[in-house]
């Protein structure tokens, strides 16, 4: 059935919808700005002026409001406002100044406009050794510089930088790092730890002058700040930003961590910060805290800020690396001795916060350590703490490529059973009182320590079959002497049934020991494809051997490694291995 539609209904209806109303009009927001001149703080700690009417000869007026806006909503303290407004008014000016003909138009901020300054900035580095200001630059500066301006271009939604256009010789694709080793971090975290205690005694004698309080106080407050990160793995700006409205909560979350809640951060709006460091640091916070409570109330401030300068000032670059690379140097003898070791040694808050996350990553595996720093797993692989040391990624390496010989020797059992291949050990992990008993028990089999770290069952294997045929094939050795041998295949041992390693830490010291001499001797090999081809699977087989210990156990050896090498594993008995 045909319904009947009235026409004229309809054309009444379709008037009314096209005709404007008061509350269907909106005001353009981006008019309403006004305020084109802004006072911010620059990383130096001074007023720096910014005026937006300055871009007004390269942009127009509705692009510099939109810019405003921008800077408004993005979140940036103050330093960063400063800082990416110049950096915004010279990519502006290249754009615009370089334009040919006498008229020119006036340009915006976008990936293009901002492609052209890297480029032309590279250009001019290239040709004359210095950047578009007439200063020195180097690659590496200019690489960071593109990342940066990639930031703004991403947060102003105004799209990205392709990466092939920015990625100038910032070392981002080197599986090295320049982080700090767990030898230097405990060197750091003791040299913090006593100067706070020295730092604290000064300032509570109240028989100092009252400026030598105040000094020692600012002191407190920046060797406070490093001992944050050290232990939170925190980048400096979260860390000055961090306060209380309320007590903090402190409880035991176990294996050696507490659980602490209500710090806050300030972003684009009010955080929630939650943090299970170790229980160490527990007489740190309350120390710390206690003191910034009554500094924030002696102030007026509204809230229980962490980290406020006797004036209530907020510590600025000047302060840190003031207080990091002079004041710390010469009153701290480990401080001191860490630049005797390595004369390139400068302590900092980003290299520390990298090198904690890096360490984080060792102990609980990446994503983990993504996670408990709050970081996506996209922005820790993109940075310096998700780089690895030369020998975790040699390591890495050899199961990567070996997953893929496995997958080309067996392309239709597909890549989950080349992984397993490349992670299979055979060898058994027993603790020490079971090793007690297997050697009585197996006595006939001659069971024995090997020199790699494990233990050999001394049973019939094609392994052992292969090395009594070579043994058979010598003329320096006698009859007798031959009998006498049992299995000299120290790398072959990894997938040999007869293997097992004992949990114990001189056992995993020696294991570790022969790893540690097995990743120097990639360096000297013919390349990888040889090395992988020897060893690739033996150090696969080590990584799957050294997940099955006890941490401690583990934990202990690693101690052992730190101080030397077992003595089994000098250098004249690895020759066979670094012959390449």
């Amino acid at each position: 059935m045909t319904e009947v539609i009235d026409t004229e209904q309809t054309e009444r209806a379709r008037t009314y919808r096209s005709t404007p109303t008061t509350e269907m009009v909106t005001d353009n927001t981006l008019i309403a700005i006004t305020k084109w001149k802004y006072v911010w703080k620059n990383g130096g700690g001074g007023n720096s002026t910014c005026d937006f009417a300055q871009l007004k000869a390269y942009a127009t007026d509705e692009h510099i409001r939109l810019l405003i806006s921008k800077f408004q909503q993005s979140g940036w303290r103050e330093t960063s406002k400063s800082a990416n407004f110049r950096y915004i008014r010279q990519v502006l000016s290249r754009a615009f100044n370089t334009q040919s003909g006498k008229q020119k138009v006036k340009v915006q901020l976008s990936p293009e406009t901002c492609t052209q300054y890297i480029h032309a900035a590279y250009l001019s580095m290239a040709s004359t050794g210095v950047g578009l200001n007439g200063k020195p630059i180097k690659a590496k500066t200019l690489g960071w510089l593109s990342s940066n301006l990639n930031s703004i271009c991403k947060k102003f939604g105004f799209g990205t930088i392709p990466k092939a256009a920015r990625n100038l010789d910032t070392r981002s694709a080197s599986l090295d790092s320049n982080n700090y080793t767990p030898k230097q971090l405990r060197s750091i975290a003791f040299a913090l730890l006593a100067d706070r205690k020295a730092l604290l005694a000064r300032y509570q004698d109240e028989s100092l002058p009252e400026a030598q309080r105040r000094t020692a106080f600012n002191r407190l407050v920046y060797n406070a700040m490093f001992i944050t990160i050290y232990y939170l793995g925190t980048g400096r700006t979260e860390t000055l930003s961090m306060f209380l409205d309320d007590e903090w909560v402190c409880k035991k979350s176990g294996a050696g961590r507490i659980s602490i809640e209500g710090f806050k951060a300030r972003g684009n709006k009010v955080e929630q910060r939650s943090f299970t460091p170790r229980a160490s640091c527990k007489r740190f916070f309350e120390s710390h805290l206690s003191l910034s409570k009554a500094h924030s109330v002696s102030l007026g401030l509204d809230k229980h800020y962490l980290f406020r300068k006797a004036n209530g000032m907020v510590p600025n670059s000047n302060n840190f690396n003031n207080y990091s690379q002079n004041y710390l140097v010469n009153y701290s003898e480990r401080i001191q001795l860490l630049i005797k070791e390595n004369p390139d040694f400068r302590l900092n808050c980003n290299l520390l916060k990298s090198s904690i996350k890096q360490y984080a990553e060792q102990k609980l595996g990446r994503s983990k350590a993504a996670e408990n720093t709050r970081n996506a797993p996209q922005t820790y692989d993109n940075s310096k703490y998700g780089k690895v040391s030369k020998g975790e990624a040699r390591s890495q390496l050899a199961l990567g490529l070996t997953a893929l010989h496995n997958l080309g020797k067996n392309p239709d059992g597909g890549t989950v059973i080349a992984v397993a291949q490349a992670k299979e050990a055979v060898g058994l992990v027993i603790s020490h009182e079971e090793w007690e008993v297997l050697k009585e028990a197996a006595a006939e089999y001659g069971v024995v320590k090997n020199q790699n770290g494990g233990f050999c069952k001394g049973a019939n294997t094609p392994q052992k079959k292969e090395f009594q045929k070579n043994v058979d094939k010598s003329d320096f050795l006698s009859d007798e002497e031959k009998s006498q041998l049992g299995c000299g295949f120290v790398v072959k041992c990894f997938g040999c049934s007869n293997f097992g390693v004992v949990d114990d830490p001189h056992d995993i010291w020696r294991l570790l020991s022969f790893e540690q001499r097995l990743n120097e001797a990639m360096v000297v090999h013919q390349n990888v494809e040889h090395f992988i081809t020897n060893f690739g699977e033996v150090k696969a087989n080590l990584n799957k051997l050294k997940a099955r210990f006890k941490k401690v156990h583990l934990k202990a050896a690693m101690k052992l490694l730190e101080r030397e090498c077992h003595p089994l594993w000098d250098e004249n008995s690895v020759m066979d291995i670094f012959r390449g």
